[in-house]
């Protein structure tokens, strides 16, 4: 077994076993560990990456003195107390059953759209071409500005690569598709103050009228525009609605191709379908890893943690832990129980969930079933994301039977 010394967490050109190995070296030998390196302790086991996000309290996620750069308060999860339980509250009527009822459906009809885009090909980009588009457009149309697609896609890329590097836009067609942007979404919040929808803007802005969101003080951010809470958090939305479904949807694609006996078992059987998502995020855990602040000094797992010192909580490793998990080195699609933390726990608890664990669903499914013959391309590599907190790719080449 690898030392603990060998877990790297900005290494991105590890194999996920590899990986996995060294962050059970972690968890048997040093749970709550220094990483004198990077100047924070690294939180491995299940039980305490729970009790952390159990006490925000104790453990703060308001950025002070952020682990990367893009740690920025701009979204309710740089929010605790008070404040985040308002901004939640606000929020979370757009993700209620009643509202995401119908939302199925469209998943299926743009699940379909995108394999009927490149199914006379014979080859796509699994990323690109399906496990973006479908969350994306999903979000797009919650918050009621689905019709700029292709605009969102431009600054998400934009704005993901600015976090995977040094918190600047890279490029000039970056710093337009920012600005495009940022005109789009003011001129719809402009639109929703004169006449209300029902959908997510409409809903953030009657959260400024009562106060909330405006009282919402963020930092700034490359590419996000600048103002109130409602544009901060348009931004956020747009963010992690697509970003963490997308790579779930891909590693869970490449999971199933590495394990062809479950997929072929999935396939046979979508009623496992519910199961396998949650497998799915369990075995990707598409949000690797997050910071807390420490607000006084505490003992955790043995280890006295001081005032002002950062914690990195390590869901990759809670999610294989075998206090937790029977045999989690194991990908089984009917994993049962399965108390992954992929999600977050706590009052940081991800609000879009079950739309995540929908969407997954219905993608997933709709490929096996259309594209049964779906491989990674002969000679290719899947590209990873350059995150150290996502765990994730950029490209997935895959071929297929050609159909009409």
């Amino acid at each position: 077994m690898p030392s603990p010394s060998e877990f790297e967490i900005d290494d991105l050109s590890v194999e996920l076993d590899q990986e996995v190995a060294a962050l059970a070296a972690l968890r048997d030998r040093d749970p709550i560990h220094w990483d004198a390196g990077h100047g924070f302790w690294l939180v491995t086991r299940h039980a305490d990456v729970k009790h952390v996000s159990r006490h925000p309290e104790i453990f703060s996620s308001e950025p002070r003195g952020p682990w990367h750069a893009f740690e920025s308060r701009f979204s309710m999860q740089a929010q605790d107390g008070p404040a985040h339980h308002r901004t939640r509250n606000v929020v979370s009527r757009g993700f209620t059953p009643r509202a995401l009822d119908g939302l199925e459906q469209r998943a299926l009809r743009y699940t379909d759209e995108a394999i009927d885009a490149v199914a006379a090909r014979g080859r796509c980009d699994l990323v690109e071409d399906i496990a973006l588009p479908v969350p994306m457009r999903i979000i797009a149309d919650m918050l009621g500005i689905g019709s700029q697609f292709e605009l969102f896609r431009r600054w998400v890329d934009a704005v993901t690569g600015s976090m995977a590097h040094d918190a600047t836009l890279q490029t000039r067609d970056d710093e337009i598709a920012a600005k495009e942007f940022e005109s789009y979404v003011r001129s719809a919040v402009a639109d929703r103050e004169e006449r209300p929808r029902d959908d997510l803007i409409s809903i953030m802005l009657r959260g400024r009228q009562a106060g909330v969101l405006d009282s919402f003080s963020r930092d700034p951010f490359p590419g996000v525009p600048d103002g109130d809470g409602v544009l901060g958090f348009i931004s956020f939305l747009v963010l992690a609605g697509s970003e963490t479904t997308r790579h779930a949807i891909s590693q869970g694609m490449r999971a199933l191709i590495a394990h062809p006996e479950q997929r072929a078992r999935l396939a046979a059987n979508p009623e496992l379908l519910g199961l396998a998502s949650d497998e799915i995020l369990r075995w990707t855990t598409p949000v690797r890893a997050m910071q807390r602040t420490v607000m006084h000094d505490v003992e955790l797992g043995g280890k006295q943690l001081e005032q002002g010192s950062t914690v990195v909580l390590l869901y990759l490793s809670a999610n294989r832990d075998p206090a937790v998990f029977d045999e989690p080195e194991l990908f089984r699609i009917d994993r049962r129980p399965n108390d992954h933390i992929s999600f977050g726990f706590g009052s940081h608890f991800c609000l879009g969930s079950n739309l995540a664990r929908m969407e997954i669903r219905v993608v997933i499914g709709r490929l096996l079933e259309r594209l049964p013959d779906l491989q990674l391309a002969p000679g290719s590599q899947p590209t990873r994301f350059a995150s150290s907190i996502v765990n994730g790719l950029t490209k997935l080449p895959a071929v297929f039977a050609p159909t009409p």
